[in-house]
């Protein structure tokens, strides 16, 4: 039986990008399904935002091909393009009511709109993002996160293709942001736009999108679902990338399916190769990475588990889970995330670290 054809919103075809001598957009490929929410994961100077750029018609490659709704927009200008962005600061018009901000782009359409079609787009797009009867309100009135729903609306009223967002939740403090991260999503999802995200931020991320591209110097280094890329990383740096991981670092002794790895402490460790990672080959700089929450603590040692006697050196305390900093002699300092119910060490506790061998992955240290 054949698969139905997933409808293509986006799609890089070789692109490359540089400013000067510095290499923006190195040889990238992608695609970006209709009616997901894709995000562009890296460190500043990755080149997450030269993608978003190049989509929204900001800059042009120097290089390959740009597809919008299957059609290409190689030189096509920014304001022709189905495609809108809520910048970071908003950049809301201080001059102008709430319903001015929103109306705006309605208002440079030709054929003029009437009036009275665009106070009803207006007035659809603030119910969308839960800003009714905020019409007349100027934008020093508003809180910073009814500002970014004044952003988004405005940008949603043109109804694009293509959303782009770039890094719009990196101005709002810690509360807001995630209750902004459930609002964008379920936004999404009732819109049924194509939602294209920038972060540096692994935990937005991670919540909030179908697929991440996680970006390194320019390319995309690994693309996939949050849980493919959570459970098997290519590497360390993806490993890193994607929440939080303990690397014990050695040099491969075996390798297959199971690798061996030797550390300087010359402690053997085995552990399964992630299913995507490259190749490792004996006399490979390698890490076994283990998340913190794979850990567990106890008092004796257990058997068919790897584990090591240490002394917590710090608690903290999280609300459901608390963290756990571990000095162990053979694996060196452990990050230990458990259930707070589950949780009764202190500094200064002698413990067992101990986790099944299942539980790590042996990756390339790249």
């Amino acid at each position: 039986m054949m698969q139905p054809t997933v409808a293509i919103d986006v799609e890089f075809r070789n692109v490359a990008k540089s400013f000067g001598a510095v290499v923006a957009v190195d040889n990238v490929n992608f695609q970006i399904p209709k009616g997901s929410f894709f995000t562009f994961l890296g460190p500043s100077g990755c080149g997450k935002t030269s993608c978003l750029r190049l989509i929204g018609g900001f800059e042009q490659p120097d290089s390959g091909e740009i597809l919008i709704a299957s059609e290409s927009v190689a030189q096509v200008p920014a304001y022709e393009r189905h495609v809108n962005m809520v910048f970071q600061h908003y950049a809301l018009f201080p001059h102008m009511h709430v319903a001015g901000n929103v109306g705006y782009g309605l208002r440079q359409r030709r054929p003029r709109m009437s009036a009275r079609e665009i106070s009803k787009h207006v007035a659809d797009s603030l119910a969308l993002v839960r800003l009714s009867g905020y019409d007349g309100r100027r934008s020093w009135e508003l809180s910073g996160g009814q500002q970014q729903r004044v952003a988004l609306a405005r940008a949603l009223v043109n109804k694009p293709t293509v959303l782009l967002l770039d890094e719009p939740l990196a101005a709002l403090d810690r509360k807001l942001r995630k209750d902004m991260q459930v609002e964008l999503k379920n936004l999404q999802r009732e819109v049924g736009i194509t939602f294209v995200f920038v972060t540096h931020d692994q935990e937005e991320a991670l919540s909030m999108s179908d697929r991440i591209a996680v970006m390194r110097d320019g390319k995309i280094v690994q693309e996939g679902s949050p849980t493919d890329l959570y459970s098997q990383p290519l590497d360390r740096y993806v490993a890193g990338f994607i929440g939080q991981s303990n690397f014990i670092v050695g040099t491969v002794v075996e390798a297959g399916d199971q690798v061996t790895i030797k550390t300087e402490r010359s402690v053997l460790f085995r552990a399964p190769k992630s299913k995507v990672a490259k190749s490792l080959l004996a006399g490979d700089n390698a890490v076994v990475a283990i998340r913190p929450e794979r850990i567990s603590l106890g008092n004796k040692h257990e058997a068919g588990v790897e584990s090591f006697a240490g002394r917590v050196a710090q608690v903290t305390f999280l609300g459901d889970q608390t963290e756990f900093h571990v000095e162990t002699e053979q694996a060196g300092r452990l990050l230990v995330r458990m259930s707070s119910g589950h949780a009764s060490f202190v500094s200064g506790d002698p413990v067992i670290a101990y986790w099944k061998r299942e539980a790590g992955l042996a990756l390339l240290n790249e």
